[in-house]
């Protein structure tokens, strides 16, 4: 039999404490990164990728650090927890065909401000930025949710690549 002191037996019971939040604030944070939903395609020189996930993420302003701005991935595969923080693991995931996505920077007043394509189809650089003239539908942008949609106007046209884009998107807004 194993006798503690009731230090020892207090440190224990902190450390067993501790652990279990850590657990579950880790299991929380994965689970709102992994509930999101996507659909529609991305087209890249005539070949086109079915989307099915959609991940969520606040992130410091691009043009105002003191507002959030909310990054989404929609993407043709699950992404792990080291692919969702490291964006060169997406640029490596994507060089190997491993991943076909998309992401999108929207601004806390709803509108998209930003976007970077993660796809092996484009033959040199790949396009990044955005065009006024594509459609974004905000339905939801609340801080703990984000759904909507953003289509490409025409297919479009950047290095001799062509691309377009159709997609929608529902995710819990990770933070």
């Amino acid at each position: 039999m194993m006798v503690l002191t009731r230090r020892a037996a207090l440190a224990a019971i902190a450390l067993a404490a501790t652990s279990l939040l850590a657990t579950a604030a880790c299991a929380d944070s994965a689970a709102a990164l992994a509930d999101g939903k996507a659909d529609g395609a991305l087209t890249v020189n005539g070949k086109t990728t079915k989307v099915a996930f959609a991940y969520a993420r606040s992130v410091p302003g691009f043009f105002d650090k003191k507002v959030n701005d909310t990054e989404v991935i929609v993407s043709d595969v699950a992404l792990d927890a080291k692919a969702l923080a490291d964006e060169s693991a997406r640029i490596k995931m994507a060089a190997a065909g491993k991943l076909h996505a998309f992401e999108i920077t929207i601004n806390a007043a709803g509108a998209p401000i930003s976007t970077i394509w993660r796809h092996n189809g484009f033959k040199g650089p790949t396009p990044s930025g955005l065009s006024t003239a594509d459609v974004f539908t905000k339905n939801v942008l609340d801080g703990k949710v984000v759904d909507g949609g953003y289509k490409s106007a025409a297919p479009a046209e950047f290095f001799g690549n062509t691309y377009a884009f159709d997609v929608t998107f529902r995710a819990a807004i990770g933070h």
